[in-house]
């Protein structure tokens, strides 16, 4: 394989010079004088290196939106920054930052704040294995900081081979190009790093979430969903071995997760219950949701997708097809004289003091979800296993009480992989829909699509896996003459 280097720049949270030419990484800024000696202060950085959520943006390129080019009721410099992900520019060109939202709906962000959790977690590593504990308790702190900085570090690693390289393919990951590979911390601000393949890069993957798990506590004192927790890193692991097409350890993890927490969100009983548009969003993205394994932050103004004209019409229409919307009440419409429809779980983002808050990154939700596919794989075809997961998510739906009925009735007949599936991933799309899931989904099983943008139509026919692939972006591959 023709390995080529990359230069990514470095912001460490150690005393170092020269942060001008690395900044941009930081959303704030780091007391560059802050030294990582003690227990709590690398329990502290811990807090400050949790992912966000910032793979959100991929909703745009999925099959759940459209572009509206509503003039004098779009904002058009949010549109021009919003249409090179709709439009797929962003598959077929490196894009420069300066060409999207500053506020970071965007993949140039999503791969810098990925990096940059990566490189401070190996430095929290490095500062724990060279701490000497005082007694017991403190070998087991040190234990769950370096496996919490292992299980980052994968997450981020993962976010960013699913956005950035071809999805995993046995025969072919080898060979597949993934991303620039770090393999040890570095405190210098500008270092060159090689692509790793896609192979090496789960297998790293892999690697840290099962180390991780060796050294987590059980559970948390506090907090669980603000931090890599052993039920994160359990969570994460279905959804590795998913794209690996390991059905055994899919059902393995997913077994080991749900046998201690098996909440899902009852999103029907959140609609019928409560009216107001800020109330509900608050309450259905509240962290203390026991369905809630993981909440990252964001720190875009998520609103600002549909000022720019992109609206989820073809989710509504999907819903309302599926009888999954019986009170006409999944979107906002905004304006009185043009279909602009926003989710009413995204209320919340109209009081603009509330504009960043936290999403979910990793759910009960997805681990039933996870182990019923595994197991119609496995099985080439629905199974009991199945047939109870799928069961427990139809009922927690706003499907009408009817087609509850209906489609859990369907489900023993659904012998084969292909209608099983199809049953998954339409329960799958409503569950999730505007969440950042959907266009993993498309990658893994893809799911042609096709957008109307401002200039034409642009489409991808799911025969080539390269489609799904966002190219690194144009400042990163510049400082390298060799990436071609």
């Amino acid at each position: 394989m023709n390995i080529k280097n990359i230069t990514i720049g470095i912001f460490t949270l150690l005393l170092a010079g020269g942060i001008s030419s690395c900044s941009k990484f930081l959303e704030e800024p780091v007391d560059n004088r802050t030294l990582i000696t003690t227990l709590p202060d690398m329990e502290k950085t811990l807090n400050t290196l949790l992912p966000y959520s910032d793979h959100h943006f991929t909703d745009i390129m999925s099959d759940d939106y459209i572009f509206r080019d509503l003039s004098g009721h779009i904002v058009a410099s949010a549109a021009e920054a919003i249409l090179p992900i709709f439009e797929f520019s962003i598959t077929r060109e490196s894009i420069s930052e300066s060409q999207f939202l500053i506020s970071g709906f965007n993949p140039v962000t999503a791969f810098r704040r990925y990096y940059y959790r990566i490189i401070n977690s190996y430095l929290l590593i490095d500062k724990a294995n060279a701490y000497v504990p005082k007694n017991e308790e403190e070998v087991a702190r040190k234990n769950v900081i370096i496996g919490k900085a292992l299980a980052t570090k994968a997450y981020c690693y993962y976010m960013l081979t699913n956005l950035f390289a071809k999805q995993y393919n046995a025969s072919t990951a080898a060979s597949d190009k993934s991303v620039p590979f770090i393999e040890a911390y570095n405190g210098d601000a500008i270092v060159p790093y090689s692509q790793a393949s896609v192979a090496k890069v789960y297998e790293s993957i892999e690697a840290d979430l099962l180390k991780a798990l060796s050294l987590l506590n059980d559970t948390e004192p506090q907090n669980a969903m603000f931090t890599m927790s052993k039920d994160a890193t359990l969570a994460l692991l279905t959804r590795v071995y998913l794209d690996k097409k390991n059905w055994d350890e899919v059902i393995k993890y997913s077994n080991q997760l749900l046998s201690s927490r098996t909440a899902v969100l009852n999103v029907k009983q959140l609609r019928g219950s409560i009216t107001d548009y800020a109330e509900y969003s608050n309450q259905y993205f509240n962290p203390a949701n026991a369905s809630n394994i993981l909440m990252g932050n964001n720190t875009y103004q998520l609103i600002a997708y549909f000022w720019s004209g992109m609206y989820p019409y073809p989710a509504l229409q999907f819903m309302r097809t599926n009888n999954a919307d019986p009170q006409n009440n999944y979107i906002i419409q905004t304006s009185a004289l043009f279909s602009d429809y926003v989710p009413q779980k995204f209320g919340k983002f109209f009081n603009t003091s509330t504009r960043n808050f936290n999403l979910p990154l990793l759910t009960v939700d997805e681990v039933y979800f996870n182990r019923a596919e595994a197991n119609i794989e496995k099985n080439n075809g629905i199974n009991q296993s199945a047939i109870n997961d799928l069961s427990v998510l139809i009922d927690n739906q706003n499907f009408t009480s009817a087609e509850a009925t209906r489609k859990k009735g369907l489900l023993a007949g659904l012998t084969t992989r292909a209608t099983a599936l199809d049953m998954l991933l339409t329960v799958k799309r409503i569950r999730f829909s505007s969440e950042g899931m959907r266009w993993f989904d498309m990658r893994r099983h893809n799911i042609p699509v096709e957008h109307v943008g401002r200039s034409g139509t642009y489409s991808i026919d799911g025969t080539k896996p390269e489609a799904y692939v966002i190219k690194l972006p144009l400042e990163e591959i510049t400082r390298n003459t060799g990436i071609e």
